[in-house]
């Protein structure tokens, strides 16, 4: 395992297109482990979360205390680096939440494919357990991997004098 979700979403990556109907379920759990990391990564800099919160597994309650913490998180933000002696302002960086309802969804159906499934045509490319899992899969993928990169965690600059955050809305 790693600590960086990037690494668990290029595996997922790789996994996906192979396309062999076996790795899935392989291709599901890097998914879950990358969003797991992901909603770790934004509550560790948190400065008010509790030992309890960032072992949580859960990412939805991860998103859940961040938000709860940091109302704010759940919007995406401009961070800017700003010159106090000039006002002069350089675009640095993206916050982009991961959004609760999308990582419930994400999760709840990750979780579903562990459980075996009554009538699935093993093997069979076209079947259509198959066809839904695989575009799920991608979907989350593309999802993940969106809000992944070139993403700074909401409270890294929070609070820095020499950086200013800007919702957008």
């Amino acid at each position: 395992l790693t600590a960086n979700p990037a690494e668990h979403l290029l595996r997922a990556r790789r996994i996906l297109r192979r396309g062999h109907l076996s790795e899935l379920l392989y291709a599901a759990l890097e998914l879950r482990f990358a969003l797991e990391r992901m909603a770790q990564q934004d509550l560790l800099f948190a400065e008010m979360a509790s030992k309890r919160m960032l072992k949580e597994h859960d990412p939805i309650k991860k998103v859940s205390n961040l938000h709860r913490l940091e109302p704010d998180a759940a919007f995406t933000h401009d961070i800017y680096l700003v010159n106090k002696a000039t006002a002069d302002r350089i675009r640095w960086e993206e916050y982009k939440p991961l959004d609760k309802a999308r990582v419930a969804a994400i999760q709840g159906r990750l979780g579903g494919l562990l459980h075996p499934k009554e009538g699935l045509l093993l093997g069979i490319p076209d079947d259509p357990w198959y066809v839904a899992t695989k575009q799920f899969l991608d979907e989350s993928l593309e999802y993940l991997n969106r809000i992944d990169t070139d993403n700074a965690p909401f409270c890294a600059y929070k609070g820095l004098d020499q950086f200013e955050m800007i919702k957008v809305e």
